[in-house]
């Protein structure tokens, strides 16, 4: 493939704009295979930090360039979308109007796609994202693409690129048009990536280590959820849930990736992109007791890089015999059954939904220490065997008997 080798850093559009000079709109008829420069992620660094460059790759899944639209998804730009609820990267949709054609810019030359502006070198670099996930799918995690299809609307998912967002409900609704993060909506299977903002490098939209997390997301709604979306499953807004999801979409990042350190190529912030790096933080699940725990700042997101943590450490431990793939695969069988074996086990294991508004810092803590380690427990108990000594030892060091509490581990780390 030809590498077009740009140093990327937050002022990148300049130099695609310097290498893809022309005026005017120019559209050509192109055939499938479809060729584009894109914004591609290369690899790793010596320090497991992912690089981009702008290069030709080449479109397996995408059937209609101009629209793009292929076989597993379909981009809409503009629109306007209404969400109800925001939980991380994961948001409740309510409905989406308007929308329209990617409205691409680009010249062809020698067969490959270059764009004449910043869209649709995003566009083009978002889609081929997803497009190498599905390419890559089975290789990567094990999961048969045809086997997800069906639990999508007309088998495919929607990406909505920079749409308005609007945010309704009691006293706050309000309008969006800009937003630092992508996102992804269970209910209707729809990723969304909202408009740049300047402290980005890599455009989040084009980051392949935050778009494969957002896949994750939907790999988890798909396996523990069964891929049917209940807006009132009490899962849905349970903050221990909510991190734990995080936690599996970081772990799919790295499933596809190799690469443990999520934000840093896109946000440079030490802050922010050290307590994502599930590879070298250290904290414990005790840590995060205090309202404000100075040892991750991160909410849920923080629960979410203990369980990333474990789930690496664990194939670390075993990686003469298991493979990354290996641990992906069962890892979301294992989850599929999370559910249904949470849904039998006691209140003194696990507490039923409630409104924890009246709560103490410590009961909230205690509560979420138990959800927490009924999903472990569901969890270490449907994982191979093969796996148990190395994924408990995993799990306690990480979560500890806070996150992990001794009743929990009774019949599956005792």
């Amino acid at each position: 493939m030809t590498s077009y080798k740009v140093r990327w850093s937050k002022f990148y559009f300049l130099a695609a704009a310097i290498f893809m000079t022309g005026c005017g709109e120019h559209k050509f008829s192109m055939s499938a295979p479809y060729k584009a420069v894109v914004l591609a992620f290369t690899g790793k660094d010596a320090n497991g930090r992912a690089e981009y460059a702008l290069a030709e790759r080449t479109f397996r899944t995408l059937t209609n360039f101009n629209e793009l639209d292929g076989t597993y998804l379909s981009l809409r730009r503009g629109g306007r979308l209404t969400i109800k609820d925001v939980n991380g990267s994961l948001v409740s949709s309510e409905s989406f109007s308007g929308g329209q054609s990617p409205d691409l810019r680009y010249q062809v030359k020698s067969g490959t796609a270059m764009s004449l502006d910043y869209s649709t070198l995003a566009m083009l670099s978002a889609y081929y994202q997803v497009d190498e996930i599905y390419s890559t799918l089975e290789e990567k995690i094990g999961v048969v693409p045809s086997d997800l299809q069906s639990v999508l609307p007309a088998g495919k998912h929607t990406m909505l690129f920079e749409p308005e967002i609007k945010i309704s409900g009691p006293g706050r609704d309000v309008s969006a048009g800009i937003k630092l993060n992508a996102a992804y909506s269970p209910a209707d299977k729809k990723f969304l990536l909202f408009q740049r903002s300047p402290i980005e490098a890599v455009p989040l939209a084009a980051n392949f280590q935050v778009v494969t997390h957002e896949y994750g997301h939907f790999i988890f709604d798909y396996s523990f959820q069964a891929g049917k979306y209940d807006a009132n499953n009490r899962w849905n807004d349970e903050w221990a849930l909510n991190g734990l999801n995080e936690g599996f979409a970081d772990f799919i990042s790295w499933s596809f990736t190799d690469s443990t350190d999520i934000l840093r190529s896109s946000i440079d912030i030490d802050s922010v992109a050290d307590e994502r790096d599930f590879g070298k933080t250290t904290f414990v699940f005790q840590d995060l007791a205090a309202s404000e725990p100075e040892a991750c700042k991160s909410d849920f997101y923080c629960l979410g890089s203990l369980f990333a943590r474990s789930l690496y450490e664990t194939q670390q431990a075993l990686k003469a015999t298991v493979s990354k793939k290996d641990l992906a695969l069962g890892t979301i069988n294992a989850i599929k059954k999370c559910q249904e074996a949470m849904g039998s086990m006691p209140e003194t294991m696990l507490p039923p939904k409630a409104d924890t508004s009246s709560m103490s810092r410590a009961e909230i803590f205690e509560r979420d220490g138990k959800i927490t380690g009924a999903f472990l427990r569901a969890f270490v108990q449907n994982a191979p065997a093969a796996w148990k000594v190395d994924l408990c030892s995993a799990l306690k060091k990480n979560f500890g008997t806070s996150g992990f509490p001794e009743a929990a581990r009774d019949g599956s780390c005792d």
